[in-house]
Formats: C-alpha cells, sequence, structure tokens
C-alpha cells in the first residue's frame, strides 16, 4: 500500500474495478489480507460508506455499491458544467504562462501516436488533463468536486472501452481544448467539452448494456 490510507487504498480498488460492484468482504479477513488492525478497515469502510461507494451490512459483510446509470449521468453533467465554467473564466494571457497546459498538449500528442498504450496510459492522461484544467481559476476545490464525481465515470470507462482506438477518440478531444485554450478560443474549447460529455454518456449507456449485473 505504500503510503496509502486503507481508504484510499480500497477507493483505488473500487475505481480501478478491481473490486468490483457486488463483491463483499469481510472486516477480519480484509484486515489480515493488509496486515493492518480490524478498527482501521471499519474506519475506511464508515468513510466510503459515506461517498456511496460501499454498503455495510451489519454483522455480515461490506459490499461495492453497484453503479447507478442515473447517477453517473449526473456526475458527468456536473464535470462538463464546471469544466465550462472554468473554460469561460479564464483568460488567454493566464492561459499562455501556464506551462502545464502547454506540457500536458505535448504528453497527449505523444500518446496519440505511440505504438505502446496501456489503460494505464490513458488515465494517467485523464487525471492529469481533469487536474489541470481544473486548477486553471485557481479554486483547488473545484478538483474535489470533479474527482468525486469522476469515480464512478471512469469505472463505467473502464467496463465498456476495450480498444487502443476509443481511449485515443478521448485523448483527441481533451486536445481540442487545450487547443482552444491556447489559441484562446474559449467557444472551441467549450464545443470539445460537450463532445466529451456526450462520448462518456456513450459509453455509461453501453456499460449497462454489457454488465447489467454491475447495475442496480
Amino acid at each position: 500500500m505504500q503510503n496509502l490510507s486503507i481508504y484510499d487504498f480500497i477507493k483505488v480498488k473500487i475505481a480501478s474495478m478491481e473490486y468490483a460492484p457486488g463483491k463483499n468482504f469481510s472486516e477480519m479477513d480484509l484486515a489480515k489480507e493488509l496486515g493492518t488492525p480490524r478498527s482501521k478497515v471499519r474506519e475506511a469502510f464508515n468513510l466510503l460508506a459515506q461517498d456511496k461507494l460501499v454498503q455495510i451490512i451489519p454483522q455480515r459483510c461490506t459490499t461495492i455499491c453497484k453503479l447507478d446509470l442515473a447517477n453517473i449521468l449526473d456526475s458527468i453533467f456536473i464535470v462538463r458544467s464546471v469544466l465550462i465554467a472554468v473554460v469561460k473564466d479564464v483568460h488567454a494571457q493566464h492561459i499562455e504562462k501556464e506551462l502545464t497546459v502547454t506540457q500536458l498538449r505535448e504528453s497527449l500528442l505523444i500518446l496519440e501516436g505511440g505504438d505502446i498504450f496501456s489503460d494505464a496510459d490513458f488515465f494517467k492522461a485523464d487525471h492529469h488533463f481533469y487536474l489541470t484544467v481544473s486548477g486553471l481559476n485557481g479554486f483547488p476545490r473545484l478538483n474535489k468536486i470533479i474527482f468525486k464525481e469522476k469515480l464512478n465515470i471512469d469505472r463505467t470507462l473502464r467496463l465498456s472501452i476495450g480498444r487502443r482506438g476509443d481511449y485515443i477518440a478521448i485523448a483527441k478531444l481533451y486536445g481540442k481544448v487545450l487547443d482552444g485554450l491556447l489559441a484562446g478560443a474559449p467557444d472551441k474549447s467549450i464545443k470539445a467539452i460537450c463532445e466529451i460529455s456526450d462520448t462518456l454518456e456513450k459509453y455509461a449507456n453501453m456499460a449497462v448494456k454489457c454488465h447489467p449485473s454491475l447495475f442496480k
């Protein structure tokens, strides 16, 4: 686990779908597996229950909550709204001074043209994209809002995307958002953000059809 808390460790496993919806856990068994006191696992489960990621069944087990399509579509709308608000609020002169935007654009171009590609490569770039854009107007709380909503969005992406081309298509839309910002053309960025939102909705609906047992 390195330096991750028990809460963060389990949350990462949920986000990556290693701990799939419907999976049951015993506090005692997980504590033994992680080599940590049972009280720490119970504390982590309580926090995850507040996040609506697990359901605690007293005296029995803790279950990873199943996905909810309506909630995921709401999350996609929230993320889109936050990104559009940031883009409208940021001035082109400020963007030119943001080295992280240029570096991110370059890394996306490498990702798009690379011969070797993995899920991890995409989600690393995906994380940097949302972290960078949501941080442009200097309000760090926006990061927390976005990444809270993105967790279940990412879970559905992992369920419905299996081809390199699917990931590349999304990465190219991220690139269009950045190109609009760097060119001082927020309308182009907003158009790309809306296309991203439409794409995520498509994959969310696809995930329900392909994996109905993982949804409510």
